[in-house]
């Protein structure tokens, strides 16, 4: 039998893949557990994964809107007030480059038409009376008729004897007559004046504590009535003074000068700078 199948081995090669043949395909199957061989599922993951997109919101805030092509390609603006107005500069640079940085296609002539310790009775009496002060020499301005006027506060010029009606009408008097100019007319509340440190500096007044208090009382109710009448007269407010509290009526230190603790600062002249030429429309 044996000598049979060694002269035929045909069948011993078929018996043994009927052995070998299942055997096999179990272990492929089901892999002993000291297997070197990873199945799918037990790869190890990517070391850095994809991250998932971010979603695009489905009400994006809108662009800024556009600024409108505009008639002109020069402007005249002029700003008429006291010492607050004065310090803005000889050719108000602070205002120049505000206009400059959000008008750049446009050419600005600027006049500064402020004096230092004038109340508003003062500027009603020169407004139709050619200016000069410092290095500035310009036609009355009521002769230049500048595209826009800044009618100032004149607030922290109050009279001799405070007397609220007395600016009040005064200041009505003074927009009126700019108004009849034919210019577009703003007003403009300046900063508000400090509780602690009004007028203290090197270059400050340095009253005693009661009567600069006292004074800076009555320069917030003069801004207060610069507020109200721009909407009684009907014409458009550039309120710094609102813009610049931080306790109750009274102003933020670092828009005002430590020099003499009254006019603003470098600060302060930038942020009444921007404030103008964000509210002001030119056509």
């Amino acid at each position: 039998m044996l000598l049979r199948l060694l002269k035929n081995p045909l069948p011993i090669l078929i018996l043994t893949l009927l052995i070998v043949i299942p055997f096999v395909g179990y272990n492929l199957i089901h892999p002993p557990k000291n297997s070197r061989v990873l199945s799918v599922n037990t790869q190890s993951p990517s070391p850095s994964p994809t991250p998932t997109p971010v979603e695009t919101p489905t009400n994006p805030s809108p662009s800024p809107t556009p600024i409108p092509k505009l008639s002109k390609s020069t402007y005249s603006i002029a700003i008429f007030g006291d010492s607050m107005v004065d310090t803005m500069g000889e050719n108000l640079e602070y205002l120049d480059a505000s206009l400059k940085a959000r008008y750049p296609q446009t050419n600005f002539k600027l006049y500064n038409y402020g004096i230092g310790g004038q109340n508003v009775a003062d500027g009603l009496a020169r407004f139709d009376q050619p200016f000069t002060y410092q290095t500035r020499n310009f036609p009355s301005i009521s002769q230049v008729k500048p595209d826009i006027m800044i009618i100032a506060s004149f607030a922290y010029n109050p009279f001799p004897t405070h007397d609220r009606d007395r600016h009040w009408l005064t200041l009505t008097d003074l927009v009126n007559r700019a108004k009849n100019t034919g210019s577009t007319v703003y007003m403009l509340a300046e900063i508000a004046p400090l509780k602690t440190g009004f007028g203290k500096g090197p270059g400050g007044i340095n009253w005693p504590e009661d009567i600069a208090s006292t004074h800076a009382s009555h320069i917030i109710e003069q801004l207060q009535n610069a507020v109200n009448l721009s909407k009684n007269l009907g014409i458009p407010a550039i309120d710094a003074f609102d813009k610049s509290k931080v306790s109750g009526n009274w102003g933020d230190s670092t828009l005002v000068s430590s020099h003499d603790g009254i006019h603003p600062s470098q600060e302060g002249h930038m942020f009444t700078a921007d404030l103008i030429a964000t509210i002001i429309k030119l056509r």
